[in-house]
C-alpha cells in the first residue's frame, strides 16, 4: 500500500499539504491519527471539497511500498500503527519546512518557510498541475494560519508570494478571514490598509508615538477591531488612530506603559486609561486632532519621572588594579552591591556583588578586580525617562546602568531603584518588592508546546503542573528541554524543578502514575521511570556553592531564579511554569531567549569556568552543535580559565565524559579545532601539536568512520582520538594520559604498535589486501582507524578493500584437514600453510580452488 500521512492530530497546514501531495502522488491514499482541529472540521463541512481520506483505525494495511511525509521530518511523530510497518523496503519520501537536522539518507524536499503548504504549492506550481478554487482557497486559510497572518518570525516571502497566487487562481478572501482566525470583513481589511498607508511617527520628548489616520464617510462597526488588529500587527508602544468623518474626527489612543489622562479632550466616549480610549472632535481638522493629541502626550510625559530624579549621586568607584579582597571590603562596608571600575579615569566595567564573593570564596582575594568583574555595562543621560531605563535594563539584563552625562558619570540606577520609582514596565518588573529574584521576562508559549511536543508530553507536563498546585508547589520545566522547544528540536531530558521538597513531590506522583522512584537526597532530587522507559527527574530549586574551583557543589534550597543561575550558560537557563493557572509561561531572567535567537552562547557570570571548567568543552559542544557563537567576552574567560590550569583540577572521568559527549557531536573535528584555538586540546593532551598533520588525519578518521564500523565495528572513539593526539608524545606523557583517564594498562603497547604498523604501511606502499594482511596483525577497530587515518583517499580505498575481503573471507580447510587429509605433521609449517592459503584467498582464490591450492603448495615444499 502507498499512503500520504503527517504528524498526530493535523492542523490545518498538514491537512492541505497532505491533499496537495497527493496531486502529487494520485497513487496514494491519505491517512491520519489522531483528530483533526474544530476549525479545519468546520472548514470541511462548509466546502464542496471532492476528498477521500481515512483515519488509521479505519484501515487493516499490513505492508506499506511507499510513504509520503508531510509537515516532519521526524518519523517518530507519524501514527504509531505505521510506524511500526515501515520495512527497509518502504521507500520514504519527506516533505519539510521546519528547520530541522536531517540525516543524510533522507529524500524528499526540505525548505525554511512559514507553511508546509506553501512548500507543496510551489511543487505543484513547477509541475503545472490544477487546482480548484476549494482547494485554492484550503491552501491558502492553510498558509494564513500557520504563518499568523504572515507575522510569525518563520514567514518568507515566497509565503506571500504562494498565498497572492493561490488567490489569482481563485482563492476566496472572505472565506480566510473566518477559517485564519482573523475576522475581519473586506471592508475592516481595506480600512487596516489604509491606515498602514497614513502612519507616522513622532518624537514626544524622546518617546515614539505612531499615528495612523485614514478616511471614511462615517464610524464603520467594528472599529476597534480593525485598531486592535493594526496595533498587534504594528507591535508599538504608543498608536494613535485618527479617523476623519464628514461630521467629526474620531480618536482612539493606545500605549502599553503610559496612563494616559484623556479626561480634558472633548468628546470621549469610552476611557479606558490609555489601554483603550475612544472619542471625538467636532468642527476640526485632522491636522488640529493631531496636534491636540500631541499635547496631551506632552502633558503625560511630563509627569514622567526622569532618570535623574531617582539616580544615585555621587557614585563611589573602584580602580582597576584594586584587589578583589579591597573590593569585597567596601561593598560590605557602604552595601553597595554594583560598582564601577574605573581604568586610567575611563569606565571599563562595573564589579558585582556575588562575583566578588564568588572570587573571594574560590582563593581569588588577590586577583585585581578588572580579572573578575564584568566588562559589559548599560549607559544613559540623566533626562531620559524611567522607561527607556527600565526598557535597557530588561533588555540587557543587568542589575545597573551608569548615568553619564558629557562623558562624566554623574549618577547610577540599579534595578531596585527601578522597582521603588512609580514608573515601570509593570508587565516586566515587579514593582511591589525590591527582591530582584521577582524581575524576569514572561512569555506565554503554550501554543508552541502543543504544537512542537508530542501529545503524551504534553499531557504528562500539564499533569506535573496539576501535581505542583495540588501540593501549592510552583512547578518547572527547566533546562535543555526548553532551549530545544525553542529551536524547534526534539527532546526527552525531562528536568523538572519545583520550589519545595522535590522527593515530595516525586512520592505525590506516584499515587497517580505506576513508576519507580530513585532518591538522590544529596541533591535534593529523584529520577522518575515509567514503564515505557520515560524518564523525568524533579529537583528542588536550589544553589550551589563551590567551595573550591572545579570540585562538585554542595546545594541547598533555593528559588527557581537561583536554581537557574547556578547552570551553565544562559541559552540553558530558561524555565517554562507548569502550574495549572500559568502553564506554558516561559520564564527567562537572563536574556536567555535574546541569546537563543541570536545564537549566542553566554556564560552566567565571570567565574562560571573557574567553578566548573568542563563548561569549556560544553561551551564549544553547544557552539558547534547549533551552528552558535561564544560571545567575546565568555571566549576570554574561557581562554584564561584553560590557560591558568583550571581543568587540570577536574578529574579525568568528567573530563573524558564531556570530551565523549563532543565526539559524537555532528560535526567533532570543528569543535577538536575550536578548542585548538583556546588552547585546551593541549592542556587535555600532554605534548600533543593540533598541526595540519593532526587536523588531517582527524579529518580522515571522522569521514570514514561510520563506514569503517560497518565492516570491522564500532571504535573506541576516545580511545582513538588519543592515538592521534598522542602518536608524537613520549612515554611518559602517555603514562599521564593512561593514568589521568583511566584507559587500559596496555594502552601504551597498543599505541606504539600502532605507530610502527602504520609506518611501514605508508613506507612500504602495500597495492594487494595479502600485502595488507602481512603488514597488519590486528584487527582492533581502534588501531584500524588509526593506521586508515594516516592513508590518503588512494590507499584507503585499498586499505577499505582489504578489511572488507578480510571480513568477508573463511578458509574451508583447517589444520585438521592439513594434518588428516594432507598428511602434515603438527608443527610451524601448519600456521604457515594456512597464512599462505588465506593470503591468497584475500586476492581473490575462489573457495572450491583452496585444494589446489594447498597441493601445488606442500609440492612446491617438497621439491625444496
Amino acid at each position: 500500500m502507498k499512503v500520504i500521512t503527517t504528524h498526530r492530530n493535523p492542523d490545518f497546514d498538514a491537512f492541505a499539504s497532505a491533499v496537495a501531495a497527493q496531486k502529487l502522488y494520485p497513487d496514494h491514499i491519505i491517512v491520519f491519527g489522531g483528530q483533526l482541529v474544530p476549525a479545519l472540521k468546520s472548514f470541511l463541512s462548509s466546502k464542496s471539497l471532492l476528498l477521500s481520506f481515512y483515519y488509521i483505525n479505519e484501515l487493516k494495511i499490513s505492508d506499506l511500498s511507499s510513504v509520503v511525509i508531510v509537515d516532519t521530518s521526524d518519523i517518530k511523530r507519524i501514527p504509531s500503527s505505521l510506524q511500526r510497518i515501515i520495512g527497509k523496503n518502504t521507500e520514504l519520501r519527506f516533505f519539510d519546512h521546519h528547520r530541522t537536522s536531517l540525516s543524510g539518507n533522507q529524500i524528499g524536499v526540505f525548505r525554511e518557510l512559514g507553511s508546509c503548504t506553501t512548500l507543496l504549492c510551489n511543487q505543484l506550481r513547477k509541475k503545472k498541475k490544477e487546482i480548484s478554487r476549494n482547494e485554492a482557497t484550503l491552501f491558502a486559510t492553510a498558509i494564513y494560519r500557520e504563518t499568523g497572518n504572515f507575522t510569525h518570525a518563520s514567514t518568507k516571502a515566497q509565503d506571500l508570494r504562494t498565498a497572492a497566487w493561490l488567490i489569482d487562481i481563485g482563492a476566496q478572501p472572505d472565506d480566510l478571514g473566518v477559517y485564519s482566525g482573523y475576522r475581519l470583513s473586506s471592508a475592516q481589511q481595506r480600512l487596516v490598509e489604509s491606515l498602514i498607508l497614513g502612519l507616522k511617527s513622532k518624537l514626544v520628548r524622546g518617546v515614539e508615538v505612531n499615528i495612523a489616520t485614514a478616511k471614511r464617510d462615517s464610524l464603520p462597526g467594528g472599529f476597534s477591531l480593525v485598531v486592535e488588529k493594526l496595533w498587534s500587527f504594528l507591535g508599538v508602544e504608543n498608536l494613535v488612530v485618527l479617523l476623519e468623518t464628514k461630521s467629526r474626527v474620531y480618536f482612539t489612543m493606545r500605549s502599553r506603559y503610559m496612563s494616559l489622562d484623556t479626561a480634558k479632550l472633548e468628546g470621549v466616549l469610552r476611557n479606558g486609561g490609555g489601554s483603550y480610549t475612544l472619542g471625538y472632535f467636532e468642527a476640526c481638522s485632522v491636522e488640529d486632532a493631531e496636534e491636540r493629541i500631541i499635547r496631551n502626550f506632552e502633558d503625560n510625559i511630563d509627569r514622567l519621572i526622569k532618570v535623574r530624579e531617582i539616580m544615585s549621586s555621587p557614585v563611589r568607584t573602584v580602580l582597576a588594579e584594586m584587589k578583589v579582597e579591597d573590593v569585597f571590603k567596601i561593598m560590605h562596608r557602604t552595601g553597595h552591591h554594583t560598582l564601577p571600575v574605573v581604568d586610567h579615569e575611563k569606565i571599563v566595567g562595573v564589579s558585582k556583588y556575588r562575583n566578588v564573593e564568588k572570587a573571594v570564596r574560590h582563593g581569588l582575594a588577590t586577583r585585581r578586580i578588572i580579572e573578575v568583574m564584568d566588562r559589559f555595562f548599560v549607559t544613559a543621560s540623566a533626562d531620559d525617562s524611567v522607561q527607556s531605563a527600565t526598557d535597557k535594563m530588561v533588555e540587557n539584563d543587568t542589575t545597573a546602568i551608569l548615568i553619564i552625562d558629557n562623558g562624566i558619570l554623574i549618577g547610577i540606577v540599579t534595578r531596585t531603584d527601578l522597582l521603588k520609582s512609580a514608573f515601570g514596565r509593570k508587565r516586566i518588573i515587579d514593582p511591589g518588592g525590591n527582591d530582584s529574584d521577582q524581575s524576569y521576562s514572561k512569555f506565554p508559549i503554550e501554543d508552541l508546546i502543543e504544537e512542537r511536543v508530542e501529545k503524551r508530553i504534553v499531557t504528562m507536563l500539564r499533569f506535573l503542573g496539576a501535581v505542583g498546585s495540588e501540593l501549592n508547589m510552583p512547578t518547572y520545566i527547566v533546562g535543555g528541554f526548553v532551549r530545544d522547544l525553542l529551536l524547534n528540536k526534539q527532546n526527552l531530558d525531562l528536568d523538572v524543578v519545583v520550589e519545595g521538597n522535590a522527593n515530595a513531590f516525586a512520592e505525590t506522583f506516584k499515587k497517580y502514575f505506576n513508576i519507580k522512584i530513585v532518591e538522590h537526597r544529596e541533591f535534593l532530587a529523584s529520577s522518575m521511570f515509567f514503564n515505557d522507559g520515560l524518564r523525568i527527574d524533579v529537583a528542588t530549586a536550589r544553589t550551589e556553592y563551590y567551595k573550591k574551583p572545579a570540585m562538585l557543589p554542595e546545594v541547598e534550597m533555593s528559588t527557581i531564579k537561583k536554581d537557574l543561575y547556578r547552570r551553565d550558560f544562559s541559552i540553558n537557563a530558561m524555565a517554562v511554569k507548569l502550574n495549572q493557572e500559568e502553564f506554558g509561561i516561559l520564564i527567562d531572567f537572563f536574556g536567555s531567549r535574546r541569546d537563543l535567537s541570536k545564537g549566542v552562547i553566554r556564560a552566567l557570570h565571570p567565574l562560571s569556568f573557574i567553578e566548573d571548567p568542563t563548561r569549556i568543552l560544553r561551551a564549544v559542544r553547544f557552539e558547534q552543535r547549533f551552528g552558535f557563537e561564544i560571545e567575546v567576552r565568555t571566549a576570554e574567560l574561557l581562554k584564561q580559565c584553560a590557560a591558568e590550569g583550571y581543568l587540570d583540577r577536574v578529574t579525568g572521568q568528567r573530563l573524558r565524559d564531556e570530551l565523549i559527549k563532543t565526539l559524537y557531536e555532528p560535526l567533532p573535528l570543528k569543535a577538536l579545532r575550536r578548542l585548538s584555538g583556546f588552547g585546551v586540546t593541549e592542556k587535555l593532551f600532554p605534548q600533543s601539536k593540533f598541526d595540519r598533520e593532526t587536523d588531517i588525519m582527524l579529518y580522515r578518521y571522522f569521514c570514514r568512520r561510520d563506514r569503517n564500523a560497518s565492516i570491522i565495528g564500532e571504535d573506541k572513539i576516545f580511545y582513538t582520538l588519543l592515538m592521534i593526539m598522542l602518536r608524537n608524545s613520549d612515554n611518559e606523557a602517555v603514562e599521564w594520559c593512561i593514568e589521568r583517564y583511566g584507559l587500559t594498562r596496555n594502552f601504551l603497547d597498543r599505541l606504539t604498535d600502532a605507530i610502527d604498523t602504520a609506518g611501514r604501511i605508508v613506507n612500504e606502499k602495500p597495492k594487494t589486501p595479502s600485502q595488507f594482511h602481512v603488514l597488519l596483525r590486528t584487527r582492533k577497530p581502534e588501531t584500524l582507524n588509526f593506521i586508515d587515518s594516516h592513508l590518503d583517499n588512494d590507499y584507503d580505498l585499498l586499505f577499505f578493500s582489504y578489511l572488507k575481503r578480510l571480513s568477508e573471507t573463511r578458509l574451508t580447510i583447517d589444520g585438521n584437514a592439513l594434518i588428516e587429509k594432507y598428511g602434515m605433521k603438527e608443527g610451524p609449517e601448519i600456521r604457515e600453510a594456512l597464512d599462505r592459503l588465506f593470503c591468497a584467498r584475500l586476492d581473490g582464490l575462489a573457495e572450491e580452488e583452496e585444494d589446489e591450492f594447498v597441493r601445488k603448495y606442500l609440492k612446491g615444499r617438497g621439491s625444496k
